[in-house]
């Protein structure tokens, strides 16, 4: 196969200088979906049917140089499904948690299937943190929901080739990954059977029987039977497909998966674990021996003999016609190449009327021969040098608004392109009137233009991506299941143009998203996709605060207005509160300029004398000029390396009034570590608390502060605290008080805490979130001052106890608190106290960083025991 691989590279390098130059792509990359790469990409896989699907739990786990060699190497069409999208992770690049992290994890694969070609599906589960068992892991993800999911993708994808990369035992670690090892087995045998699902038959999908199924052995390589190399050089693209592949792992910059893009061999091992092919074990020298991949080997199928026998002409002429289509490449001029393709694509949808046709039923042929067609059609695209863009003027629209989008199609080839139709594809209720006449034809070397106008009705509805339409219900999100975005990474681009081309003979079909792009100086071109929002979006900052019971003064609450509307909008604000509770000013009157324009609001939120403990919920209502009332605001997602995003909510903050006290005058630090929110947590219980940056963590006067606490993995986000820590340990001898949240095993290898600490791989965790806490010193200040600390401050804690937690430590930490999941030895390093000279060092695995953003009562206690530790 390399050897192929490589003299087809060798025939297409001279192409560089033949075809147009249309492999640009944004930020002037040589881009491997356009240009002449593309074309040669394409004919790779062009006359063979080759499809793999590997199914994994979360983000991260595909072997992406698996999913690399498939797409740019063979050719063959290779998608990664994801149980999950990864929301019970942590974020080390900004504060994105729960469904805000599926999102931005969401990208970070898309990004990676953008550089290793593959396509992305997804199941309903939601990720709701580390689990140790299969069986738990199904108590939040119905067996049956999720098997008829993967076999939904299987059906529609019709892979013959399935790649588990988790076994479906208990070596796979993470209960999550023993599901997905569980599940792809099932779905393997499932997806053929017509008696299993059988509503998604009567919704146009067919049974499909893949012919193998194996597992990945990166953690068991003793049982390979099959060796993919990875690390060959691939001559078109001038990588290898592993420097391509750790290019696509460095995309998961949220869960600090940045990798070398080493040179040299490498290599992805598998085990055979079922066929339905004759091939053996031993046999094997690829991942499709034994099937026969041909479009000719699918002829049997057809009852009919005439009908097969026109079948066979055919395909034996398409199979000619691309074998002077690669010919051609790198060899002639474009036009010639282009020639041959038009002839491919002629030949190919004759095939494809006799599929349709009486006698020539065959469901699987009719979709081999119908994803080449699209195949073909941007090959001879890119061949010719036709390029279809559509930008518009704004990327936040709201209802009510026109906005103008102009589409560009450019003919970089030599030879004139005539236009059939352009149109736009928009939601329904939109207006859609052209500007322009039109052009029946593209000149060589010339850009056509075409401008609409459209209108989003008054109705239109916020732009949420389809798995948020409905709130989550428990593990697993609610889909449209009549949508053909079921499965997809995202939902339907709002606005596309569609635009129909002759070229070579044929009519070929174009598809561009509708963007807004501007010019950053910083940057350059950014693109950026629309989204519908309010006219005016309404934010409540917190979100969630704590009342200490008996404090005498309120709470203060900011309310960010957003306007998208020209050319402003203005009215009064107010916040609606529980009854008894007094709100200052008890309305304002807002006023927000042209569109991007914001304006903030303070209000002064206080109890009854009276107040109960529990969560007390507030609304911000911002009410305009002409009656109309908005109440939901919303977050942009917005990462260089990603898809922007839009993330909605409404208007309200959740104020959770408890019996919490703290030390008074303290004076604290936080070192930020990799994103949480714990220091407007001890904000919020009226604690001085300066957040540090780099120049303050290496020089600062750490006298000033009674208490310094470090954020979650601050060991491994800052370069200033691993510099300087010597002296956080000097300022601990002195009489402070240093507590360290959860570190990786950075922190334990490089010996930072003062006295040894060990961590297992992997690590002790109590995932179980309602897991029985056992305090082992009754009488510590930890659980006696200035709360009393019992057993119901342990309730209510959100998707785990903790992680991280030591396993080994020096006799001179004292261990606190005792807890484990169900079935396993108790776990005592979740919480360590050691005095220091004459102060006092803290590590703690809790997960804090979770329960507080959350308003567990309980942990907000345990904090303020925590900073009044001295």
């Amino acid at each position: 196969m390399q050897r192929a691989i490589s003299v087809f590279c060798a025939v297409v390098l001279t192409a560089l200088s033949l075809l147009p130059p249309a492999a640009v792509a944004q930020g002037g990359a040589v881009d491997p979906d356009h240009g002449v790469v593309a074309v040669a990409r394409e004919l790779r896989g062009l006359g063979s049917v080759k499809r793999a699907l590997v199914i994994g739990a979360h983000p991260d786990d595909e072997d992406t140089a698996l999913l690399t060699v498939l797409e740019r190497g063979l050719g063959a069409d290779a998608a990664y499904l994801s149980l999950s999208r990864g929301e019970g992770g942590q974020n080390l690049i900004g504060p994105e948690l729960g469904i805000g992290l599926g999102i931005l994890r969401t990208e970070e694969l898309m990004a990676a299937r953008r550089l290793d070609g593959a396509d992305q599906f997804f199941t309903r589960a939601y990720d709701f943190g580390y689990s140790k068992s299969a069986d738990e892991t199904f108590r939040y993800w119905p067996r049956d929901s999720l098997l008829a999911d993967v076999v939904y993708i299987v059906r529609r994808f019709r892979p013959q080739v399935i790649v588990s990369i988790f076994s479906g035992t208990r070596r796979d670690g993470h209960g999550q990954h023993q599901v997905a090892g569980i599940i792809a087995r099932e779905a393997f045998y499932a997806a053929g059977d017509p008696q299993r699902f059988p509503e998604q038959l009567d919704a146009g999908l067919e049974p499909w029987a893949p012919q193998k199924l194996y597992r990945s052995t990166r953690f068991d390589t003793a049982s390979a039977t099959l060796t993919v190399e990875t690390g060959a050089l691939d001559l078109l693209y001038g990588r290898s497909y592993h420097q391509i592949a750790m290019a696509g792992r460095s995309q998961h910059r949220s869960q600090d998966m940045g990798r070398i893009e080493a040179l040299g061999p490498r290599r992805t091992t598998m085990e055979l674990v079922e066929s339905r092919s004759d091939v053996m074990k031993t046999d094997e020298s690829s991942l499709f021996e034994g099937i026969d991949t041909t479009l000719i080997g699918m002829l049997p199928a057809i009852r009919d003999r005439t009908t097969r026998a026109l079948l066979a002409e055919l395909l034996t002429g398409y199979e000619a016609h691309l074998r002077d289509a690669r010919a051609a490449l790198g060899r002639s001029t474009p036009s010639d190449l282009v020639a041959h393709l038009g002839l491919a694509l002629a030949t190919l949808r004759e095939a494809i009327e006799v599929t349709s046709a009486p006698g020539g039923e065959s469901g699987f042929l009719r979709f081999a021969l119908a994803v080449d067609e699209a195949k073909l059609e941007t090959a001879i695209a890119e061949g010719a040098g036709v390029i279809v863009e559509a930008f518009a003027d704004d990327d936040l629209v709201v209802p009510g608004q026109q906005l103008s989008v102009e589409v560009q199609v450019w003919n970089g080839g030599g030879r004139p392109v005539d236009i059939e139709s352009i149109s736009l594809a928009t939601p329904a209720g939109w207006g859609v009137e052209p500007l322009d006449a039109g052009t029946a034809q593209v000149g060589a070397a010339s850009l056509a233009r075409l401008r609409f106008r459209l209108t989003v009705p008054d109705s239109a509805k916020p732009t949420r991506p389809y798995f948020l339409r409905t709130p989550v219900d428990g593990g697993v999100y609610v889909w449209p299941f009549a949508s053909e975005e079921r499965g997809r990474a995202r939902s339907a681009p709002v606005v596309e143009a569609e635009v129909d081309v002759s070229i070579a003979g044929q009519i070929i079909g174009r598809k561009a998203e509708v963007v807004f792009r501007f010019a950053d100086q910083a940057r350059g071109e950014v693109r950026r996709p629309l989204y519908v929002v309010p006219a005016l979006g309404v934010s409540v900052v917190p979100g969630v605060a704590i009342l200490p019971l008996g404090r005498a003064e309120g709470l203060s609450f900011r309310v960010a207005l957003r306007s998208e509307a020209v050319p402003g909008m203005d009215g009064r604000l107010y916040m609606e509160a529980p009854d008894g509770w007094s709100v200052e000013p008890a309305a304002a009157q807002f006023q927000v300029g042209a569109p991007g324009s914001t304006a903030t609001y303070d209000f002064r939120v206080s109890p009854p004398d009276d107040v109960a403990a529990g969560a007390h919920v507030l609304t911000a209502v911002a009410l305009t000029a002409d009656g109309r009332r908005y109440t939901s605001g919303y977050s942009i997602i917005d990462y260089e390396h990603v898809r922007r995003n839009v993330l909605f909510h409404e208007s309200e903050a959740r104020i959770e009034a408890l019996d919490v006290a703290v030390d008074t005058g303290l004076r604290v630090a936080y070192v930020p570590g990799a994103g949480d929110a714990v220091a407007e947590a001890i904000a919020s219980l009226d604690v001085a608390v300066e957040v540090l940056n780099e120049d303050a963590i290496a020089a600062g006067d750490l006298s000033a502060y009674d208490v310094i606490v470090l954020g979650i993995r601050a060991y491994e986000t800052n370069d200033a605290l691993v510099a300087s820590n010597g002296r956080y340990l000097e300022w601990v001898r002195e009489g402070g008080t240093l507590i360290v949240q959860y570190q990786q095993y950075r922190y334990f290898r490089g010996a930072f805490a003062p006295y040894p600490l060990e961590a297992r791989r992997p690590h002790d965790r109590v995932t179980d979130e309602t897991a029985p806490v056992t305090v082992l010193a009754p009488d510590h200040a930890l659980f006696t001052r200035p709360n009393v600390i019992g057993s119901d401050d342990f309730s209510g804690w959100v998707q785990e106890r903790g992680l991280y937690f030591a396993s080994v430590w020096d006799e001179r930490y004292q261990p606190l608190l005792e807890m484990a999941d169900p079935g396993e030895d108790a776990k005592r390093g979740g919480v360590l106290v050691a005095r220091l000279g004459d102060g006092v060092y803290v590590y703690t695995g809790l997960s804090l960083f979770r329960q507080l953003p959350a308003g567990v009562p309980g942990a907000y206690r345990l904090l303020a025991n925590l900073l009044s530790l001295h």
